[in-house]
């Protein structure tokens, strides 16, 4: 049995910190979360010695001390993107903006570093027993918020320095995307070498974001353009996890986790803007300043509905070589069983010099096809008309006011090396890491809105102790490298209210694309 802690620290403490600052998350996930396996690009199954094992395995809390361990960490994640879109502006129906035939100007994520902070506890809750409690608030590993320009300045036919519609507003605009993840969890130490566990996680989830299709037409026609700003919510995005620890030999650790997640049903309000650039010397139209509803017969402005499929299914595997300690030179030839078993249920940093960890990962990213964005009620177009509007649900029945942006990913495979160097009689540990990952998206559906393309990555990281109340603080780095693309044959189209022959509607994501992130993270834990 495990032994006794006589203190822990309630609960609701951490529980309140963590409600007042939701995790955010989105994008889809880049896999590493928390300070110390961020150090290790990852390399988090097996080892799991602090809370976040509550996002890679959650058996692995089963091998943690007695008593009650609290942890806040922060990433902070920099995305660097740019697109240059091939071929030269064309820009159909009547407009002054005199660029025909010049090139498309670059356009640059401006987001700015993106949060994802990280609150959990795992206590015995002073028991003599080998069960854990884990609580936990985060969100996905993952980057939720991009933001490209509405409009691109250039000079014109005519030596003006002009602004023009940016060239891929018909892809993404911007967006902000708050998923938390509450996470009950709870974890079995069968044996010194055997722990299972499991995980509810009952996500909640925010979508804000900006998107431009056209109302009629077949070309990049501005006048067409309406820009939709949606604010959805889905409550209710079950999730969980199950796990299992296993050292068949001293020096050798091994991890399983197997997380599943429900698909998105978000639904909210939208606000429409058609004609947003004003051309034709005619005033933008909005769906909330629009008086000419037709309420007596049921008419209302337009509401949205975003769905789409989180990756189903995520396995991790690990694989950790360690060097203990308690080798033939500290504790002699053969350890005495009983001696083994005290020396096994010390934390890794006290009791290994040093370990090295292998993970693989693989996600049912194919799951997601398409985002579907569904508009119902009464979009307004103006152009000088009185009550000209779109009913897409009534008038369009043939697809009930659905647009489907295609996205085609593909599954991924990860694999993680990373590992610890314990100095200080394990007051400070070093941490290391690389990886690959393949990448989620198809060159033809190459997007700026989630580009998530084949992975390299290094970092580092570094972890001190301190001698009150078992607090460690930790800092690391991780830097993703991704080449650069050029796409000739893209597939991706502008959205297009009134369905038409896919030839007759522009390709939009043709052209040049650079990309890199940097993970920075900072961690404060205590056992007690």
């Amino acid at each position: 049995m495990r032994r006794c802690s006589r203190r822990w620290v309630p609960l609701l403490l951490l529980l309140g910190l963590a409600a007042a600052s939701p995790a955010r998350g989105g994008g889809f996930e880049f896999g590493t979360n928390g300070a110390v396996a961020n150090g290790r690009a990852g390399a988090f199954v097996a080892r799991g010695d602090d809370p976040t094992s509550l996002y890679y395995n959650v058996a692995t809390m089963g091998r943690m001390p007695p008593g009650t361990h609290l942890l806040f960490d922060c990433v902070l994640a920099q995305r660097r993107l740019s697109f240059q879109r091939a071929g030269e502006m064309d820009f159909a129906g009547a407009n002054r903006f005199r660029v025909d035939g010049l090139p498309y100007p670059a356009v640059h994520d401006s987001a700015g570093p993106f949060p994802g902070p990280f609150f959990a506890v795992v206590t015995d809750l002073g028991l003599d027993s080998d069960f854990e409690l884990g609580l936990g608030v985060f969100g996905p590993a993952a980057i939720g918020r991009f933001e490209y320009p509405t409009q691109s300045w250039v000079v014109n036919h005519d030596g003006e320095r002009i602004p023009i519609p940016a060239p891929q507003r018909y892809d993404a605009l911007n967006a902000d995307i708050l998923f938390v993840w509450p996470t009950l969890a709870v974890a079995w130490r069968i044996t010194d070498d055997l722990a299972v566990g499991g995980a509810f996680q009952p996500g909640m989830l925010n979508i804000r974001f900006q998107q431009m299709s056209v109302a009629f037409g077949n070309g990049d026609d501005v006048v067409a353009d309406i820009r939709a700003n949606l604010d959805v919510w889905d409550w209710f995005v079950p999730g969980g996890m199950l796990g299992v620890w296993y050292r068949p030999w001293r020096y050798l650790e091994l991890g399983l986790s197997v997380r599943a997640q429900d698909s998105i049903a978000a639904e909210g309000d939208i606000v429409t803007i058609s004609n947003p650039y004003g051309v034709r010397d005619q005033e933008p139209v909005a769906s909330d300043a629009w008086t000419d509803y037709n309420t007596a017969g049921g008419e209302h402005p337009p509401t949205g509905k975003v769905s789409f499929n989180w990756p189903w299914i995520q396995v991790r595997t690990g694989l950790r070589f360690v060097w203990p300690r308690d080798t033939p030179d500290v504790a002699g030839d053969a350890l005495d069983p009983q001696l083994a078993a005290e020396l096994g249920r010390l934390p890794p940093h006290v009791r290994e010099w040093f370990d090295i960890e292998l993970d693989v990962t693989y996600e049912m990213n194919s799951a997601l096809d398409d985002f579907k964005i569904q508009i119902g009620g009464v979009v307004p177009m103006g152009y000088d008309l009185p009550n000209l509007a779109v009913r897409p649900d009534l008038e369009h029945p043939e697809n009930s006011g659905l647009l489907a942006s295609p996205h085609r990913w593909q599954d991924t495979v990860a694999v993680r090396l990373g590992g610890d160097v314990n100095l200080l009689d394990g007051a400070l540990s070093l941490h290391w890491g690389a990886s690959w990952e393949s990448a989620t998206v198809p060159p033809e559906w190459t997007r700026v809105d989630f580009a998530y393309f084949e992975t390299w990555a290094v970092a580092a990281g570094i972890t001190v102790r301190l001698p009150w109340w078992g607090l460690r603080v930790t800092a690391s780095h991780q830097h993703l490298f991704m080449a650069d693309r050029d796409i000739t044959g893209g597939k991706t189209r502008i959205l297009t209210a009134i369905e038409r022959p896919e030839e007759m509607i522009p390709v939009v994501n043709n052209g040049h694309y650079e990309e890199a992130i940097d993970i920075f993270a900072v961690g404060l834990s205590a056992s007690l």
